[in-house]
């Protein structure tokens, strides 16, 4: 059955224009709503143009993985037939041929691809008005100036346009809708240079509709991992735990730009909303601001956040710096954590007023204090942060990536009053954002507020699902909670799904040794090191383990690796402290927490929680700390 037109990524039939790669029905340039499954099987039938498609074969191709009754089929050709209606003298498009399947009659032609946008004619631009060809060269600084402040403008436009939607124009079930994902948007561009652009767009939008709807918006770092994904949108949803996702496309061509969004709704998998925007880079620059503040103004009317938010262009060399640093920053390890900090220092060069580079960078010093990348001091690092965040703050105060960033380096810095008032401003500005619950939580826990920190944690799982980072906090609020076997329970349970996880590894076997099973913590601690590359906390705790279980000879050699280690790169106090804390040895152990304490170690936090410190805890010196870090 094959057919020439099967290698066409763009079709025309009547009025209608199908565009394969970006998964839309046009009619005179307006998309036609219609369902995945539903767009499927136009696609398969036009695929297959006069020739008839057997009921099973199109049951295979449209529901590759699934078992179907053949009324779903029967479904969508009436959808398909209702939407398409009748050419005027002409048969319907979609015929049946009894006992053995369908076939679509219409004459089909193949269309020009989006090369055509270039010249204008796509866009119901006049030939004469129409701009040259594009030439595949490296833009212009100037035309990426405009091409960044597209990014910005596109993505308000499209987040207002979906909220004025949902509070204006629902449809029945669609008030159903308490969370969405937006995807990772399709790069059409043929230019895999260009997927910067696409993921640019994706997460401005995923950050808009964060601000503009009061439901729960996926966070980005879950919805990434469906770059690609082959799986169906009812699947990726039920894994994400959201009602709607949103999906699209985005290409560039010349001085045009096409963005193509549909929200779809999981249950039904029924199409709810689409808009296409086709923009030109001058014009955008000057309508933009009007339509936005229309539509925000509707926003706020109908009850959704908005205000009078001010939108400005992109340095688009700052805007891919910033990109590339964040792919860095997501990897968590000192060496990757210190490529991200070079790329949002080259953000900052480019456009030093760019505030989501300083919050950036505040994210970074602040984790390379933390006792699981301990790449350097945190009286050090946390220092840089706070610079960081403050200045991010002085440009953008409304800024709740710096407001978070700030807060956490004040929680371990034990201002604790100031932490509390950051953490609880960057929620109000942004609720969607996972890391402010998360490092909210920390706090809370920190002081003894357990059922407030698991609530508080579990909003930010919510927010990001498939974040083992995540997930292993759970774990951890609840083994500081002395719950150690749902502790276990949870850490397992991130190791099935992330099995090379080291942090819930290591996590895992602090947890056993409080049971205590001292052999499974020690094997499982030898694992995680092995993995690990030698970290120096997890050595530390190791030879913790080795101390409670007798095994005197190992911790000591714990201790000599901790101190070789010390000699060509930073290791926390707080590995000694544990070792000593295991041995037995209080003054050792004393003697390092004041090293800890001059350092501002970050572990010194859960001092009043942590189980590990449950046999030093009747010392007169443990309540000193207590009350020298606000615990007491």
């Amino acid at each position: 059955m094959s057919n020439p037109l099967k290698t066409a990524e763009f079709y025309e039939f009547g009025p209608y224009r199908l565009d394969r790669r970006a998964r839309v029905l046009l009619q005179d340039g307006a998309i036609v709503p219609l369902t995945p499954k539903v767009l499927d099987t136009l696609i398969v039938l036009v695929d297959h143009q006069g020739s008839v498609v057997s009921k099973d074969e199109l049951l295979h191709l449209v529901w590759p993985d699934s078992f179907v009754e053949d009324s779903n089929l029967s479904q969508n050709i009436s959808v398909l037939r209702k939407a398409l209606g009748q050419p005027a003298g002409q048969p319907p498009y979609i015929e049946t041929v009894p006992k053995r399947g369908y076939r679509f009659v219409a004459e089909v032609r193949r269309a020009p691809e989006f090369a055509d946008l270039s010249s204008g004619a796509a866009l119901g631009i006049a030939p004469e008005e129409a701009p040259p060809p594009a030439v595949l060269a490296p833009p212009s600084k100037s035309y990426r100036t405009r091409a960044a402040a597209v990014i910005g403008t596109t993505t308000i436009l499209c987040a207002a346009a979906l909220a004025f939607w949902y509070y204006q124009n629902r449809q029945p079930g669609a008030s159903d809708i308490g969370s969405i994902a937006v995807l990772p948007l399709k790069n059409l561009s043929g230019n895999a240079e260009q997927d910067y652009f696409a993921d640019g767009i994706t997460e401005l939008l995923t950050g808009e509709l964060s601000k503009a709807l009061h439901i729960r918006v996926t966070s980005r770092t879950s919805a990434m991992r469906y770059r690609n994904s082959d799986k169906t949108l009812p699947v990726i949803a039920r894994e994400l735990n959201v009602d709607a996702v949103l999906e699209g496309s985005v290409i560039r061509s010349g001085n045009r730009l096409r963005l193509t969004a549909q929200l779809i709704q999981a249950r039904s998998d029924r199409h709810l909303w689409a808009e296409t925007y086709d923009r030109d880079l001058v014009d955008v620059l000057t309508m933009q601001m009007e339509i936005a503040r229309a539509i925000a103004h509707e926003i706020v009317a109908k009850g959704v956040a908005g205000g009078q938010r001010r939108t400005v262009a992109v340095n688009p060399d700052a805007f891919e710096a910033f990109l590339r640093a964040r792919y860095y920053f997501d990897q968590r390890t000192g060496s990757e954590i210190n490529k991200a900090i070079s790329w949002y220092q080259k953000a900052i060069e480019a456009d030093p007023t760019y505030a989501p580079a300083y919050a950036g960078l505040a994210d970074c010093y602040n984790q390379l204090g933390t006792v699981m990348v301990s790449d350097r001091s945190p009286v050090e690092s946390r220092r840089l942060a706070m610079a960081a965040a403050n200045r991010a703050l002085e440009i953008n105060p409304e800024l709740a990536e710096a407001h978070a960033a700030l807060a956490y380096s004040n929680l371990y810095d034990w201002n604790w009053s100031r932490a509390q008032e950051g953490f609880e401003r960057a929620i109000a500005l942004n609720p969607n954002y996972a890391p402010a619950h998360l490092w909210f939580a920390h706090y809370l826990a920190a002081r003894g507020q357990f059922d407030r920190a698991l609530q508080e944690v579990r909003l930010a799982s919510n927010l990001d699902p498939l974040s083992p980072i995540t997930q292993t906090q759970i774990g951890w609020i609840l083994v500081y909670a002395h719950r150690i076997p749902e502790g276990v329970a949870q850490y397992r349970k991130v190791l099935e799904q992330s099995p090379g996880f080291e942090w819930a590894q290591w996590q895992l076997g602090i947890a056993l040794m409080f049971l205590p099973d001292y052999a499974a913590a020690i094997q499982t601690f030898e694992k995680a090191i092995r993995e690990g590359n030698r970290n120096p906390s997890m050595l530390g705790t190791l030879g913790m383990a080795y101390g409670l279980a007798g095994r005197r000879k190992e911790a000591q050699d714990a201790l000599n690796e901790l101190l070789a280690l010390s000699r060509h790169r930073y290791v926390s106090p707080l590995s000694f402290l544990h070792v000593y804390v295991g041995l037995g040895d209080r003054d050792h152990a004393f003697e390092y927490m004041e090293k800890a304490y001059q350092d501002r170690s970050n572990g010194l936090l859960w001092l009043a929680v942590w189980p590990g410190y449950d046999s030093i805890r009747d010392d007169r010196r443990f309540e000193m700390y207590l009350r020298r870090i606000g615990l007491k």
